[in-house]
């Protein structure tokens, strides 16, 4: 065992030493924290200001009912989410923040409000909350309404208006929040929705501020259409009661279950982690693949093998390549969990969810497993290519059509399973135990059963332990052969001899 390790640590240091494992290993935490600088400068105010003049003086009230109706909306599903995440739908199951899932459509929001919106809620769950559990913090408001700049009245005219406000959406504005960014204007002229050719005009800063236009122009479109009916013959109740009708719909998701109910994540860390399989393993397996070609080509194989057995040094340098591999996922892990959680902005909003999707100790072990498993299959075969080979030149020609069957399938793959968890390639890809760990991994975070889990695991430490046998009868038997070229009938013997004692 011990010479096992000398070779292991000699193996890391000879990695360690190497310019591109360093380049690869600060690819992720440079990247992250240029993510972060980035969207924290170019990050927009989280509430900008607007203003609004109906010269008509029928749709204002309207408009500024949507808007809060709409903020309303933002918070609940925010609510929704906190009672999901910490299971506190057994407080109230009747409320409409304790229903995940639902449409939140404009009575539940209502009725949200009515019954005392957030405050009201709160006080409800909070006997309930675990300790672990931060408290809820209710979304911001995106808008605020501020009085026309000077010189933008309502009877001047839309042209006006337009020229008032020009200036002012060039910056930002004060606010009861503070100086904010002024975002847009809105003009109602006086006959609108009784003349056809009358328009409402907007003026924006340059920035399209959708979530803001958007409920404007749907309650102006609500309050035409109800217009329509009145004048088609309908009462002003029965009117209403058409124009807001809305489907009701809930959507049912299955909780991660026990024996052949899926386990599932809703994160992409499974997904990000195929990538990252393949980009470690394929470049710590170079490195050790170039290295095991230089000592065979330099003569100091036999140096070494004069220290050690040839399984000494094969079980060595997988270990040696596992610990290099096994910290790299450390260093990037750590990272991308400092960075959801000590930061605001793009980069927090994506990997935080992400994160805390992960939920019970199973998924993690699971990803851990497939991640390993993956590394070391593809690291023998690294190794064997190295232990064939007596120069670089020997080493690509059989490097290039083996990491052609290898990445065309997992890219295919990874294709398939975005559009479709249960593609056919990827749940047949499952059970070839070259390509198990990428596609249980791209899986993981969509949904699997627990037997396949099991079943591919047993395929998979089966196929390991095979591959262990396999290479360290073919490393032994072609390093002691070092100079001579290995055809197929030979590869196969040796293969197939078993080591010599």
């Amino acid at each position: 065992m011990k010479a096992v390790l000398l070779v292991a640590v000699r193996e890391i240091r000879q990695i360690l030493a190497t310019r591109g494992f360093w380049v690869m290993l600060l690819i992720v935490p440079v990247a992250l924290a240029a993510s972060i600088v980035a969207s924290t400068l170019m990050a927009p105010q989280p509430t900008v200001a607007y203003t609004l003049v109906d010269a008509s003086g029928r749709f204002d009230k309207r408009i500024q009912q949507r808007l809060e109706i709409e903020h309303q909306r933002d918070v609940l599903r925010a609510l929704s989410s906190y009672v999901e995440r910490w299971k506190l739908g057994g407080v109230a199951p009747g409320e409409p923040w304790a229903q995940p899932g639902a449409w939140m459509a404009d009575g539940a929001v209502q009725r949200f409000v009515a019954e005392g919106g957030v405050a009201a809620a709160e006080r409800r769950i909070a006997p309930h909350v675990p300790r672990e559990a931060p408290p809820f913090k209710a979304p911001a408001r995106d808008f605020v309404r501020i009085p026309p700049p000077h010189g933008a009245s309502a009877g001047q005219g839309a042209a006006a208006f337009g020229a008032a406000v020009a200036d002012p959406l060039k910056g930002d504005v004060e606010t009861p929040e503070g100086k904010r960014p002024f975002a847009l204007a809105v003009y109602i002229p006086k006959d609108f929705g009784t003349s056809p050719t009358a328009v409402v005009q907007m003026w924006t800063s340059g920035r399209y501020p959708a979530g803001l236009i958007e409920p404007i122009r749907a309650e102006l479109t609500s309050a035409l259409r109800l217009q329509a009916l009145q004048a088609g013959g309908l009462s002003p109740l029965a009117a209403a009661q058409v124009e807001t009708l809305v489907a009701p719909v809930r959507v049912a998701e299955p909780p991660a279950g026990k024996g052949r109910g899926p386990i599932v994540t809703k994160s992409f860390v499974p997904l990000a982690l195929v990538y990252l399989l393949l980009i470690t393993a394929i470049t710590t397996g170079s490195m050790m693949l170039q290295g095991v070609v230089e000592e065979r080509s330099n003569k100091l194989l036999e140096s070494v093998l004069a220290c050690v057995r040839p399984t000494q040094l094969m079980q060595g340098k997988l270990l040696g390549l596992g610990a290099v591999g096994l910290g790299i996922i450390a260093v990037w892990a750590g990272c991308a969990v400092a960075a959801a959680f000590s930061s605001n902005g793009f980069v927090a909003d994506v990997l935080r969810p992400s994160i805390e999707a992960i939920e019970g100790p199973w998924i993690v072990l699971a990803m851990l497993f497939y991640f390993l498993a993956g590394y070391l299959v593809l690291a023998m075969l690294f190794l064997a290519i190295g232990s064939l080979s007596d120069s670089m030149q020997d080493a690509q020609s059989y490097l290039m059509p083996v990491l052609l069957l290898v990445m065309i399938p997992v890219m295919i793959m990874m294709q398939a399973s975005l559009r479709s968890p249960d593609a056919l390639i990827t749940q047949i890809l499952s059970w070839i135990p070259l390509y198990t760990p990428f596609a249980m991994l791209a899986r993981l975070g969509t949904g699997v059963s627990l037997v396949e889990v099991i079943g591919t695991t047993i395929v998979l430490l089966a196929f390991v332990a095979l591959e262990l046998v396999l290479l360290g009868r073919l490393f032994q038997a072609s390093l002691l052969s070092t100079g001579q070229p290995v055809s197929i009938g030979a590869f196969t013997r040796l293969l197939l001899q078993a080591p010599e004692k």
